[in-house]
């Protein structure tokens, strides 16, 4: 033990350990250390190559120390290049997969050891990570931003385990990521990786910049973006491409044109936020993704309080530009205008930041945002659509304590969201789910359709118009509209693909249904709806060991699930197919009633 004086000192962190350790351990104990014995030579070597120090080797878990975090990702990419060489020597079963989580921060050491949060973030981070991944904290993304040649996707804020303040985390995808598709998800839409122009004007709104040192700021720059994106979903006759793409493609490098290939659009709104104290400078951009030909471009210097009037010119300016007309009665400037305390618009964007998660911790963080905002603007209908879509996505994520006293919230909230003329159409978005809840089909189906007509360019509308549908027992209704929410959001959440799966499945579709399974489970490894539905498809077409795999993970990342409680969750007009499902999930032996 080093009894020396203790130093305190900046340090870039790679805390790495196997996935699935336990399992191969196991299988074949002998084996497996050996195997891991080779794979930590090597990553010795790589690691003083690059001018680390090896701090710990302790089992499957690692920790080295890097004086710059250029480094420490260099390092973390080549020890996957080295430990996949080592890895052609074994089975495929047998393969060590690292994952690896990397923090910029201040560590302590007694000259043998470090200690302090900066080693515990870059844990936490680690299991973040997917197989042969790497995760990075935002300290990090800043400081090797631009300098490496590898991709980045924002995975939004993330509360940590046993971390005081949340982390904005990053995926760093490698070449190889990108070649096994585990970035792209267009599979179901574009095979090729470049989508076709819609037939009317086409508009993806990226994240606006925060031009602030100030990074508590990104949230109102995000927030800006939000609202532009909710005033432009409403206009029929333009096609925009989903908020959740937008954000996907924050940190990318992509030139124009490019965005245009590979979203299918034809125009590119950008722009920057810069703020100081209640004074606002935004500039925003239009430009043709064809030649990357700016088209329209606009500053906006305006005091806090004017906010509001600079989005709709900005939304005017844009859609002028487009030769597009706006929606009779323009309802998302209405809705808007009624939010006339700054301190509240501060709350709607702070709202709106924290539901991107789902982490409890920030769905009820969004919850008090918008709680606040009603309690500051009581007759804006906007603050109790978002506050009942709040609630609900909660019971949705399994985040709320008492599921009926937030189901009674929603319906008050919603009530005085519609009896106050909300025209977003996200009440109805919720009401949908609370009749399809409490069975009342057709009230759920009617809901999805006044949302789709009010919001005709959003790419959630038709996933829940077609989940609806599946339950009303016309999955060859509902599979055209899945798709077509994919082809709104070529980025898109993991849950699109599983009701397209589910689509596919009652029509006896297996193949399709799988596929699109699968898809979802590349894009959220622990979608449990995606995991069900392909160990009901193995059982169905006789693939009983396939089956028994999948339900064994199911039973490891969904220790409490069951077939009563996933009957409750899938409330089918028709329960021949809810039966359906079950019978193929009860001759799985984990499963059988």
């Amino acid at each position: 033990m080093n009894n020396g004086p203790l130093r305190r000192y900046l340090a870039a962190l790679l805390s790495a350990d196997v996935v699935g350790y336990s399992r191969l351990i196991a299988d074949d104990e002998i084996g497996t250390i050996r195997a891991l014995t080779g794979c930590r030579d090597k990553i010795a070597e790589v690691v003083n190559k690059k001018g680390g120090r090896l701090v710990d080797f302790v089992g499957d878990n690692m920790l080295a120390e890097f004086s710059n975090t250029l480094d420490a990702v260099q390092c973390a990419d080549q020890i996957h290049h080295a430990v996949e060489e080592l890895n052609q020597s074994f089975p495929e079963h047998r393969h060590m997969k690292f994952r690896i989580g990397i923090h910029l921060g201040d560590v302590t050491t007694d000259g043998d050891h470090i200690y302090g949060d900066g080693v515990n973030i870059a844990a936490r981070l680690e299991p973040l990570a997917r197989p042969c991944g790497i995760c990075i904290s935002d300290m990090v993304f800043r400081q090797i931003q631009g300098k490496v040649d590898l991709e980045f996707i924002d995975m939004g804020v993330r509360k940590l385990k046993n971390i005081a303040e949340p982390v904005r985390t990053f995926q760093l995808i490698t070449a190889k990521d990108s070649r096994e598709g585990l970035l792209d998800r267009s599979e179901l839409s574009a095979p090729h990786g470049h989508l076709p122009l819609p037939g009317k004007p086409s508009l993806v709104v990226l994240p606006f910049v925060n031009l602030d040192m100030n990074r508590e700021q990104d949230h109102f720059a995000d927030g800006l973006t939000m609202d532009i994106i909710t005033a432009l979903v409403q206009i029929p006759s333009l096609f925009l491409i989903s908020d959740s793409t937008a954000f996907s493609i924050k940190t990318k490098p992509m030139s124009i044109p490019e965005i245009g290939r590979q979203l299918g659009v034809q125009y590119v709104l950008e722009g920057g936020v810069r703020r100081s104290g209640k004074r606002l400078r935004i500039s925003a951009r239009l430009s043709e993704t064809e030649k990357g030909r700016q088209i329209w471009g606009q500053r906006f210097d305006r005091q806090l309080g004017d906010i509001f009037e600079i989005q709709d010119e900005i939304t005017s300016e844009i859609v002028t530009a487009m030769d597009v007309k706006l929606v009779s009665g323009e309802p998302a400037r209405v809705v808007r205008k009624t939010l006339r305390n700054p301190r509240a618009l501060e709350y709607y964007y702070r709202g709106w930041n924290a539901m991107f998660s789902s982490s409890p911790d920030y769905i009820q963080l969004s919850q008090q945002m918008f709680e606040e905002m009603i309690r500051l603007e009581p007759d804006s209908s906007l603050g109790l659509s978002m506050s009942a879509w709040a609630y609900w996505w909660g019971i949705f994520n399994n985040a709320t304590s008492d599921r009926d006293r937030d189901l009674d919230r929603i319906r008050v909230l919603v009530n005085k969201a519609l009896a106050l003329g909300d025209d977003s159409g996200m009440a109805d978005l919720v009401m949908a789910h609370i009749h399809l809840l409490n069975k009342n089909h057709e009230k759920a189906l009617l809901a999805a359709e006044q949302a789709v007509l009010s919001r005709p360019s959003c790419d959630v509308s038709f996933a829940i118009k077609a989940s609806i549908l599946n339950f009303l027992g016309r999955p060859d209704e509902a599979i055209p509209l899945a798709r077509f929410a994919i082809r709104l959001s070529p980025v898109y959440p993991s849950y699109y693909p599983t009701v397209l799966g589910y689509a596919y499945y009652h029509c006896g579709k297996f193949q399709e249904a799988i596929d699109a399974a699968e898809i979802s489970i590349k894009a959220d490894p622990t979608n449990l709806e995606a995991m069900v539905l392909i160990t009901a498809i193995h059982v169905a077409v006789g693939e009983r060991d396939q089956a028994s795999d999948t339900a064994k993970m199911i039973r490891n990342v969904h220790p409490g699930f069951s077939l009563e409680t996933f009957s409750a969750n899938h409330p089918y007009k028709d329960e021949k197919y809810l039966d359906q499902i079950l019978a193929h999930l009860a001759k799985v032996d984990l499963f059988a009633l």
